[in-house]
């Protein structure tokens, strides 16, 4: 991506490119992970050559088209597109099923994002590999906020934000801030000036997953956090009216509490005095990346 580049020029651009790969490599099939628009674009592209596409994380839905924007719209367009869809969990595979899917295109696999973090929590020491030092007498909350339908009210989730910052000194907010120039900007001007504040650049997967080993509390906008959050055990504060997924959720550890800021100070206040909870989630007997491996080598004989 460029700095100020629309989804139109992006999605063009992606089409074009996409193209001249294919039309040299002539892949035998082609596996795409998420809802961005880069795999959406890549499934349509796909399509155009007669390519098998292979769709991981499939049928998470909202069912509303504009939230969150533009990922509901990309994955419910790639669902007719791909051959087969990787499916998190049974809710995600009657998404698919109601929306005519074939059950015999549909596996479910369990969680990459759980794969992910289980990796880095068991095999790498999360011991001095942040950038920075984090303080043994503060609760830790996680800040990141970053959705494109959210930038409208993005200033009244950080108003909220410094609210709970100037009465919780007990606490301290890492903010690692996402690379949008609006983002950036918008981060700055309202919280650059508190002492409880840390704002830093937006860290490595391993590294941020390092830092939610370290958390009291993530606050979010993002669906995937709240996933790697809720398994990790944190609690989590999902600033939107909707999810579409039920990670922590249904277990209270996770809510939605929107952005109006009176709500999330009040939010973060009473999270920063619970106890820090942990929670274990059920796995499938096998990572969901060997079930994925498994089932494409067999369709490759």
């Amino acid at each position: 991506m460029r700095a100020g580049q629309s989804l139109s020029s992006l999605t063009s651009t992606l089409l074009t490119q996409l193209e001249g790969c294919f039309n040299d490599e002539i892949p035998d099939l082609v596996l795409g992970h998420g809802d961005t628009t880069t795999c959406f674009t890549t499934a349509l592209s796909c399509f155009y050559h007669r390519i098998p596409f292979f769709h991981v994380e499939a049928g998470l839905r909202t069912h509303l088209l504009d939230t969150p924007f533009p990922e509901e719209f990309n994955r419910q367009s790639i669902a007719p597109l791909a051959r087969h869809h990787f499916a998190p969990t049974e809710t995600e595979r009657q998404n698919l099923l109601n929306e005519g899917i074939g059950i015999s295109s549909i596996t479910v696999t369990g969680s990459t994002v759980h794969d992910a973090v289980d990796l880095i929590r068991t095999k790498n020491s999360p011991k001095n590999s942040l950038p920075f030092e984090l303080p043994q007498d503060r609760k830790i909350v996680a800040v990141t906020l970053h959705r494109r339908e959210g930038l409208h009210s993005l200033e009244n989730t950080l108003h909220g934000i410094r609210l709970a910052a100037e009465a919780r000194k007990d606490a301290l907010f890492i903010c690692p801030i996402h690379p949008n120039p609006i983002v950036q900007s918008a981060f700055r001007k309202c919280l650059v000036d508190l002492e409880n504040v840390k704002l830093v650049q937006a860290l490595d997967y391993a590294s941020f997953i390092k830092l939610l080993l370290k958390t009291h509390l993530v606050l979010t906008d993002s669906g995937g956090v709240q996933e790697e959050a809720s398994f990790l055990g944190k609690r989590t504060l999902i600033a939107r009216t909707k999810t579409e997924r039920d990670d922590g959720i249904k277990d209270g550890l996770a809510s939605l509490v929107g952005v109006n800021p009176e709500h999330i100070f009040s939010s973060i206040s009473k999270n920063l005095d619970y106890d820090s909870a942990s929670v274990c989630f059920n796995r499938l007997e096998k990572r969901s990346t060997e079930i994925i491996t498994d089932y494409i080598e067999k369709a490759a004989v």
